[in-house]
């Protein structure tokens, strides 16, 4: 979602046009169109006397070398005009809005503050100043200045808009919210005012107050883009893709060439697995932006998902070819050389990303899972040891090479691996909890409970150590009050998954329940079926319920699910224990 604030040259140049020498511009279809300002000089104050003769004539000259192109010329009349008539603020404004165009803020703020002590109800000049200030980032004086804005004028809707973007700029989402419905009080039919609350909703991800607002903006002004266009992202955000889809097909039907719609669109296609669809929408785009390079790596992207390798990888390369710095687009050409089985050009294109990249970690976890492929374990070992090396705070690298002298059963390398993360790391949670899992591993459950805890600590709602801390308790007929309360806490933060499950009715089988315990092994199995563990736990159940046969039957699936080999003697012995007791 675009971040809700005035864009302080945009609003610079529009109050620029509040000023007589500003010239009309074309208006954006996109944007939301607002009618004029009251004439507040005749309405609030009184009206101005005529500049003297003198300071009119160079006025006029001024505007002559306005139209001729000649700028410079036309502020030194300008100076001329004010040497005649020095207490005519509309003369300051003018010329300070010259020094806008010219980028010289320090003496368009002198003006402005001149025409303000001229006239301090001089309504232009407090939206000129507050323009300024908000251009260079002084929102403090800038919000004081609109604020002035809004006593002088309480109709004049800009104020309103550019005073409540700047506490939303701020991060004052409560006070931008009163102010626009402050103005909707005074404008009730205003779609600009409806639009603009429900852009801060979005921003502070109050979704259904965001869709809410642009809904009223809409039902005033049915064609309103920015309206439109951000509705449609909402409707992404909260997944509703086939609204979403609706939305930017709307706009499609309004404003056909709307790159930023279709472009949207596209997108929810892809979500959509749409993917013909997508690709015709994104080649038809890109027809009218040929230089547009993210468009062809979103085509990349689709012909990936479809497996058209061939032309993925020649998007990918051809992006390439005109931003070889382009890491992601590196990326998605090794991932499809990887599809391709291209094992070593996938290799070599994930080595050309560099260690700064956000994406470094990520590469050299697909080089591992390449070279585990192909039975290389050695080299993947080496290239983690080398990617530590050039960066040495990046966790997941620590985790990788841990996992890979696991997987080597280099159990000490590995431990050593991840204490020499945490050296880099000390409260990084990911790091102690699988030095737990690694020291339970090597049979040192004093060290594995330490570790747990101190993932706990520092993240008291990481539903694996839960789990894993409960389960252990559980498994050692330990601490069987706290397990349960462990991993009810894992299950309330990650419900329906099956190894936490099956952990909860292990918990019961071990306090003795063994209904409550059989419902939830139960549920694991329907969650993880295929799992030997959870089949046998369950077997168990049934057997102290007196259900042996179907004890018997899942003791006899749970040997067809490749267990370990004490696990399968194990399962052996009980189903010879259950045939003696018939």
């Amino acid at each position: 979602m675009r971040h809700f604030t005035a864009r302080a040259l945009s609003v610079l140049f529009s109050l620029v046009l509040l000023t007589s020498c500003a010239s009309a511009q074309k208006a954006d279809p996109s944007t939301p169109q607002s009618a004029p300002s009251p004439p507040v000089k005749e309405s609030l104050q009184k009206k101005a006397p005529p500049p003297k003769p003198r300071a009119y004539y160079h006025f006029l000259l001024s505007q002559l070398k306005l139209r001729e192109g000649k700028l410079d010329e036309a502020i030194e009349e300008l100076r001329e005009a004010i040497n005649h008539d020095g207490k005519e603020p509309s003369l300051r404004v003018e010329l300070a809005s010259l020094f806008i165009y010219k980028g010289r803020m320090n003496e368009a703020i002198e003006e402005c503050q001149a025409a303000v002590r001229a006239d301090p109800l001089h309504l232009t000049a407090h939206l000129l100043l507050g323009g300024i200030y908000s251009s260079l980032k002084k929102n403090e004086l800038a919000i004081d200045a609109y604020k002035k804005a809004i006593e002088i004028s309480p109709r004049h809707r800009e104020s309103y808009l550019y005073l409540s973007s700047l506490y939303a700029e701020g991060r004052e989402y409560e006070k931008a919210i009163l102010l626009l419905q402050q103005f909707l009080k005074i404008e009730p039919n205003s779609a600009l005012g409806f639009y603009s609350l429900g852009r801060i909703y979005a921003e502070t991800k109050s979704y259904d107050r965001a869709e809410e607002y642009f809904l009223k903006a809409l039902a005033i002004e049915p064609n309103q883009i920015s309206a439109l266009m951000d509705l449609g992202i909402v409707y992404e955000i909260r997944n509703e893709t086939r609204k979403a889809s609706e939305v930017y097909q709307k706009i499609l039907t309004l404003h056909p060439d709307h790159k930023g719609a279709r472009n949207r669109l596209g997108q929810t296609y892809i979500k959509e697995k749409k993917l013909d669809e997508a690709l015709t929408l994104f080649q038809e785009l890109q027809k009218s932006s040929s230089d547009d390079l993210n468009i062809r790596t979103k085509i990349g992207l689709i012909y990936l998902e479809q497996g058209k390798l061939d032309q993925a990888i020649l998007e990918f390369n051809f992006v390439l070819g005109a931003t070889p710095g382009d890491d992601r687009v590196r990326y998605y050409l090794g991932a499809a050389y990887v599809e391709k089985e291209a094992l070593d050009l996938a290799i070599s294109e994930f080595k050309k990303i560099p260690a700064e990249s956000n994406l470094f970690a990520d590469s050299r976890r697909s080089i591992v899972l390449v070279l585990s492929k192909q039975k290389k374990m050695g080299e993947a070992i080496q290239v983690m040891e080398e990617s530590i090396q050039a960066k040495p705070k990046e966790v997941d690298l620590y985790l990788i090479l841990a996992a890979l002298f696991e997987k080597e059963e280099q159990l000490p390398k590995a431990l050593q691996t991840l204490n020499k993360g945490l050296s880099q790391n000390r409260e990084n949670v990911d790091l102690h909890y699988q030095l737990g899992a690694l020291y339970d591993k090597m049979g040192d459950f004093e060290k594995m409970v330490s570790e747990m805890k101190e993932a706990l600590r520092l993240d008291p709602n990481h539903a694996d150590a839960l789990n894993y801390l409960g389960y252990s308790y559980a498994e050692k007929d330990i601490h069987l009050e706290e397990a349960l309360q462990l991993i009810q806490k894992a299950m309330a933060l990650k419900p329906n998954m099956g190894y936490i499950t099956d952990s909860l009715g292990w918990a019961y089988f071990k306090l003795g329940d063994y209904e409550r315990a059989v419902i939830e092994l139960e549920k694991a199995n329907q969650l993880t079926p295929n799992d030997p563990v959870i089949t046998e736990h369950l077997a168990d159940g049934y057997s102290k319920l007196s259900r042996r046969e179907k004890g018997r039957e899942f003791y006899e699936k749970a040997l067809t699910l490749n267990p370990k080999p004490d696990q399968m003697e194990r399962l052996k012995k009980k189903i010879e224990e259950l045939k003696g007791k018939k």
